[in-house]
């Protein structure tokens, strides 16, 4: 899962609803049981809106990625069907 919304709409809880949204669809449209993010860890507003959404914390990869030149730490988040609530 994959989310991007402009800084200027921050707080209004559009990203949080739009992502349970798109995880209720994902899981009523398709042959699926799991659905994850892999946010930076230190990006504390993505993960927040994985955690309003459902999503759980599962792991924290250290020096997992480089962005623009800097090694940074990710985190895998998901949701199972079974405990997803719409």
């Amino acid at each position: 899962m994959g989310y991007f919304v402009a800084p200027e709409f921050w707080g209004r809880g559009i990203a949080s609803s739009a992502l349970k949204a798109v995880t209720a669809y994902a899981f009523r449209t398709f042959d699926i049981i799991r659905v994850y993010a892999e946010p930076f860890a230190d990006n504390i507003g993505s993960r927040r809106v994985l955690e309003k959404a459902g999503y759980t914390l599962e792991a924290t990869f250290k020096n997992y990625v480089i962005k623009n030149g800097v090694i940074k730490d990710s985190c895998i988040y998901s949701v199972l069907k079974e405990n997803f609530r719409e």
